[in-house]
């Protein structure tokens, strides 16, 4: 059987990993040879996928800003997030398949032809981020997130190895994020050497063609935090198990996926909540969100409904997992 993948981002080179392995001839069509989207490189410590990643930090400890505030943080006795060397990952994923580079997605003569091409097919509603790695001394191994309230979205600051951070800015109202985040930078910093600086946008719309679309093609994306690696791989592990068991591919992932498609679109309404909300509702609201322990647990795991509501209350309650808060550490 031929199949032909339109893109090869995260989805697009899991699926075209599976497929290669037992012998389906895979085309991958891409605009480049290797891939270079920048993101977070963050994964919930949930997922282990088909093709390893190299881990590059575990992150416990997070702290939250709102307003250049620090409100709460919280460190947790296991790993919560995994930081992962995705480029290499997907570029080592990408061997199993010929890539074509191109900008024409009329493939022909395949019997599949799946459509992985990230935010590209611009249908949606997108954030555009700007993502910086720098070389600093003034180095911490905790995760920052920090809110500017006149603005929907959020700074992130992940330790990605010792002495270097991978540090991005998306806020939707305000599109030039490069400029927003070399002002956090020189805020945040007084020495660091930025080693590469890229932007991209990130799907936060729901798409309404899922025709044979994976990943974030398909906009398998969490709205609130961004997150869009873990979604877009189980997708691809589903879309394999389709094609491989000659399953109806779309109502195969209609199903597996709902889960996570329903706490995306939960996610999605409480972006626009905020997003309409008056700035002292939006404090308010981020106030009560971050300093509730099973809430920002839901959050870091992209776990938004009652059955990840009630797993993260018996995790933190009955599990012992949080071993520290802020108000203890302000006593």
């Amino acid at each position: 059987m031929r199949i032909a993948i339109l893109g090869g981002g995260v989805a697009g080179s899991t699926l075209a990993y599976l497929l290669s392995r037992i012998n389906y001839e895979v085309t991958i069509f891409d605009i480049n040879q290797h891939y270079v989207k920048p993101c977070g490189d963050i994964v919930p410590n949930i997922y282990t996928p088909p093709f390893n990643w190299k881990e590059t930090f575990g992150i416990r400890r997070f702290s939250f800003y709102i307003d250049g505030e620090k409100i709460y943080d919280v460190e947790y006795r296991h790993t919560k997030w995994l930081v992962i060397d995705k480029w290499k990952w997907i570029n080592d994923m990408r061997k199993s398949s010929k890539v074509i580079v191109t900008h024409d997605n009329n493939a022909k003569e395949f019997d599949y032809v799946i459509d992985s091409r990230g935010p590209y097919p611009m249908d949606r509603e997108v954030v555009y981020t700007t993502r910086a790695i720098i070389e600093t001394e003034e180095f911490d191994d905790e995760a920052i997130l920090e809110f500017n309230t006149r603005y929907t979205g959020f700074y992130w600051i992940f330790p990605s190895k010792e002495n270097e951070y991978n540090i991005g800015a998306g806020f939707l109202e305000y599109k030039n994020s490069k400029e927003l985040l070399n002002y956090y930078l020189r805020k945040r910093f007084k020495n660091f050497e930025v080693k590469d600086i890229r932007g991209a946008p990130i799907s936060i719309g729901s798409v309404k063609n899922k025709k044979l679309r994976i990943g974030e093609a398909r906009g398998l994306v969490f709205p609130l935090s961004g997150e869009g690696i873990r979604p877009s791989a189980i997708s691809a592990e589903y879309a394999f198990e389709a094609i491989h068991k000659e399953k109806d591919l779309d109502g195969f992932l209609n199903e597996k996926l709902s889960i996570i498609e329903k706490r995306i679109k939960i996610q999605k309404m409480l972006l626009d909540l905020y997003r309409y909300s008056s700035l002292n509702l939006r404090k308010t609201f981020m106030r009560i969100f971050f300093k509730n322990e099973v809430l920002i647990d839901t959050y870091l795991e992209d776990k938004m409904d009652l059955n990840g509501i009630i797993e993260s209350l018996k995790s933190v309650r009955a599990n012992g997992g949080i071993i520290r808060k802020f108000e203890e550490q302000e006593r």
